[in-house]
């Protein structure tokens, strides 16, 4: 028995590209928030939330996709806050 099965590897297990998903998450992003940041900004809060997760995590498959949440609540939150009247 093995300590930790899920720090195994198998033999026809494919890796996930880090990279490729971090990019088609900036991208699916961008569409979707075009009116509120250009892509680049978008990647780089992307890539802040990517950072931030990985410091702590023992298991790296999910990284991309919790960042893309992250990003997208972000984002949200930036649009409530500008679509929200000034009180004064």
């Amino acid at each position: 028995m093995t300590e930790s099965p899920a720090t195994g590897t198998r033999p026809n297990d494919t890796v996930l590209d880090q990279d490729l998903a971090l990019r088609v998450a900036a991208g699916r992003l961008a569409e979707e928030f075009d009116a509120l940041a250009d892509e680049a900004v978008i990647e780089g809060m992307l890539n802040a939330a990517y950072d931030h997760l990985a410091a702590d995590a023992t298991l790296d498959n999910f990284l991309p996709l919790l960042a893309e949440r992250y990003t997208r609540e972000w984002l949200r939150a930036a649009a409530e806050e500008r679509s929200a009247p000034a009180i004064r």
